[in-house]
């Protein structure tokens, strides 16, 4: 910084004040929107008795974006025999216009031993920019830049903010180098991906931008929060570099007064459900219940605090299993989320199931919503009362359906046939089960009679299979044609969220599409395809093919990508094996 001072005073020709005490400002002229310059503040101290009474006033900077700000202070000796020193303090702001137009920049105060000191006001004209400036400056590459772009930059806490990445370059094939995006992790903020689906290339003035992620930004704390710049690979070269977008800052609001004592952190709009499994079952003392409390609605729905059940004589409870589903939308994410208790009645007769009180803050109302008290009345008996209540016939179709249950054939699925309590009765399904009883009969005679023939049969002995997966791949192998198969496949992949499965699967569906090209090489299947398919369905694969690249490595899957992914791959494959 010593260095740096011959500079900066050189620079500062607009000097207030005489004597003792010196205040000097850098000054601009001309700039362009979102361009970043540094605003510099000199004051100089000197004499034994002089002091600096007031802090540095800055002028009015709410017509710019202040990237960040620094400061430093020196004594510089003149004399030491005399104690003759000057206290010199350097004040710095990076600053970036938000719009065009003539902008003034007002005085800098300072009061030194009573007295005012001030800079001049000078005008700065700000003419549109050719490109965002507020792209961060990567090191690395002058090609592509990326920006972060936040909707709203006031918020209150907990409630969803919208930022886009926008990546720019004037050269429109360095889009497809881009990949790998990875937001920073941080403590005051959750970040959700929304989607790293790519948009329409967009042109202006020679430079090109394209979106290439969306995120969902949930501030944890109240106050002024900076956002990470989010971070991606590029590869213009052989090796990829690692460039970062601008940091962002937003404001946090704190909640409004009036918020109910139940009140914990719900930001949106929500209701909640409070429901039992199987409510036509008849409930018996000892014997464990489902019960589901559910919440739903838009706002923050991963984070919020769920009611919890309230202690009670009555029963007994186990920790609850938590189950959030959830998709975003434009203004925050939508789903729910819900928790399920097992409850073990302890006493017999109406015993109350109760939840603590739930309540939310509603950012578009400006106003707290208080759901009350959740709570659910279940009717208890004992294994006497049960049975005393039941008629003869659905004792015997209590046995029946147990028979049902444990002895089930291959000529009949015997569910069908279980008599459900409650139900009025049905003459022909009595008679079935009838029916199905002596048919059980006949069968046993004849087993028994051939059971000395079986015995001279020598079974097989079949390989164990330990997984459903490994299920699936050994009927999947025994198919001729796999195409059809493994769309198949790939279909449950998705739906299971097996993203490492799903793209394996898709390596080995391409080498089926290749055989029945007889190529070896994608270059070469892409050549066939423009043969037999034409040159737009070949274009279609190298796209598919670019943006399973990008997805297969990317640090983060969106199911929304993910399915898009999957109807690209359904159509073109389906089309393949025409």
């Amino acid at each position: 910084m010593h260095k740096k001072i011959p500079h900066i005073l050189f620079l500062f020709f607009a000097v207030l004040g005489y004597g003792q005490v010196k205040l000097a400002i850098s000054e601009v002229k001309d700039l362009k929107v979102n361009q970043r310059f540094k605003l510099t503040v000199l004051l100089e101290i000197s004499g034994e008795n002089m002091e600096q009474e007031t802090p540095l006033q800055a002028p009015d900077l709410s017509k710019f974006d202040i990237i960040g700000s620094a400061s430093e202070r020196n004594i510089i000796e003149l004399d030491r025999q005399r104690g003759t020193i000057i206290d010199q303090l350097v004040y710095q702001w990076v600053l970036a216009p938000k719009q065009a137009g003539k902008v003034k920049i007002g005085s800098v105060l300072v009061t030194v031993n009573g007295k005012i000191y001030k800079t001049e006001p000078f005008d700065v004209t700000v003419k549109d920019g050719e490109r965002s400036q507020a792209v961060a400056d990567n090191n690395d590459t002058d090609d592509l830049y990326l920006n972060l772009e936040v909707q709203n930059k006031e918020v209150y806490k907990n409630q969803p903010v919208t930022a886009v990445l926008r990546a720019y370059s004037r050269n429109f094939n360095n889009f497809r180098k881009v990949g790998k995006i990875h937001p920073s992790a941080q403590k005051n903020v959750n970040i959700k991906p929304v989607s790293f689906a790519k948009s329409e290339i967009e042109s202006r003035d020679g430079v090109a931008s394209q979106v290439i992620g969306v995120f969902m930004i949930f501030p944890k704390e109240a106050g002024p929060v900076e956002i990470k710049p989010i971070s991606a690979s590029f590869s213009p070269k052989s090796e990829p570099v690692t460039i970062s977008s601008n940091p962002v800052k937003i404001k946090v609001k704190k909640l409004p007064a009036g918020m109910p004592a139940t009140y914990k952190n719900a930001v949106g709009s929500f209701a909640v459900e409070l429901s039992r499994k199987n409510g036509d079952q008849l409930l018996e003392v000892d014997k464990p219940v489902n019960v589901v409390l559910k919440v739903s609605g838009k706002g923050n729905i991963e984070s919020l605090v769920l009611p919890k059940l309230e202690q009670s004589p009555d029963y007994i409870f186990y920790e609850p299993k938590i189950t959030v589903q959830s998709s975003p939308k434009e203004k925050g994410l939508t789903g729910f989320i819900s928790s399920e208790y097992i409850i073990v009645p302890k006493k017999t007769g109406l015993i109350q199931i109760k939840f603590e009180d739930f309540s939310f803050f509603d950012p578009a109302h400006q106003s707290y919503t208080d759901l009350g008290v959740q709570q659910l009345e279940l009717d208890v008996k004992t294994p006497q009362q049960i049975a005393e209540a039941k008629s003869t016939l659905e004792k015997v179709n209590d046995y029946t359906n147990n028979v049902l249950e444990t002895v089930n054939t291959p000529v009949l699925q015997t569910k069908h046939l279980k008599v459900k309590e409650k139900e009025n009765i049905n003459w022909k399904i009595v008679a079935g089960n009838l029916a199905l009883l002596s048919t059980f009969a006949m069968l046993f005679f004849l087993v028994t009679r051939k059971s000395e023939k079986k015995k001279l049969k020598k079974t097989p002995v079949l390989a164990p299979i330990s997984s459903i997966a490994e299920t699936e791949e050994l009927i999947r192998k025994k198919m001729v044609n796999h195409l059809e198969e493994n769309i198949e496949y790939l279909k449950i992949l998705k739906d299971r969220k097996d993203y490492s499965t799903f793209f394996s699967t898709y390596d080995e569906l391409l080498r089926e599409a290749m055989a029945l090209y007889n190529v070896a090489d994608d270059k070469a299947f892409r050549n066939q395809l423009e043969i037999v398919k034409g040159p737009y369905f070949a274009e279609k694969y190298r796209t598919l093919s670019e943006r399973i690249q990008m997805e297969k490595y990317a640090p983060i899957h969106s199911d929304e990508e993910i399915q898009q992914l999957f109807e690209s791959i359904k159509t073109i494959f389906s089309n393949i094996n025409k």
